[in-house]
């Protein structure tokens, strides 16, 4: 076979799948899509309450949002008596 014959070979081999591709895509455009309602997340509610953390970040101990004050004093206690800071930091939580 000579070098002419399987240029041309390939190019009508690259014409039909040219073609094929061609009428996949209009078949696909022609056939209607089918939308899927997507369910609205329903929010989840979430309150703020107060965490006593220790110096490497976890939560020694919690206290509702009204108790800031009691949770300030339990993180000064705590700093006082083990001699680590520790820290009052804001959190929110899923609402019960």
């Amino acid at each position: 076979m000579s070098n002419r014959d399987r240029i041309a070979r390939a190019a009508e081999e690259a014409r039909l799948t040219a073609e094929e591709k061609a009428a996949k895509k209009t078949a696909s455009a022609d056939a209607p899509r089918k939308s899927r309602a997507k369910k609205a997340a329903t929010p989840i509610r979430m309150k703020v309450v107060w965490d006593v953390c220790s110096s490497t970040g976890t939560a020694v101990k919690t206290f509702p949002y009204a108790e800031k004050p009691a949770a300030e004093a339990d993180a000064i206690a705590r700093t006082r008596s083990s001699g680590r800071p520790h820290v009052v930091r804001a959190n929110k939580v899923p609402m019960e």
